[in-house]
């Protein structure tokens, strides 16, 4: 596969969506309008948990539809907003993410791996 850069763009701000998330949600990258193709087996990303007031815990992403590894991409043990880059696998354009905690997740995307 070869890695194909995209200019950074917010491919999923769940702040602009309602309520925190606690638990699983699935995001849709690659009609997220970031030019991400179909063909993408795996996207290069950022990813930001905002928690809601002490909530602290750890995210973790992974292919949709798949089994939830049972490592973390991202740690928040003082319940303050974090971030992280992440190489996430997909096989439909879409990634799964899981936060034990409550807050709000920010997915920005810079690239994307392909054949």
């Amino acid at each position: 596969m070869s890695l194909y850069t995209l200019p950074p763009c917010r491919a999923l701000d769940t702040r602009t969506t309602g309520a925190p998330f606690t638990g699983t949600l699935g995001a849709d990258i690659v009609d997220s309008g970031c030019g991400a193709p179909s063909t993408a087996q795996a996207y290069v990303l950022n990813a930001t948990v905002v928690p809601q007031a002490s909530s602290h815990g750890y995210l973790t992403l992974w292919t949709q539809n798949a089994a939830q590894p049972g490592t973390a991409n991202l740690n928040d043990p003082n319940g303050v907003t974090t971030g992280n880059m992440a190489v996430v696998p997909t096989n439909n354009g879409w990634i799964d993410a899981y936060f034990l905690g409550t807050g709000y997740l920010v997915i920005d995307l810079f690239g994307y791996f392909a054949p």
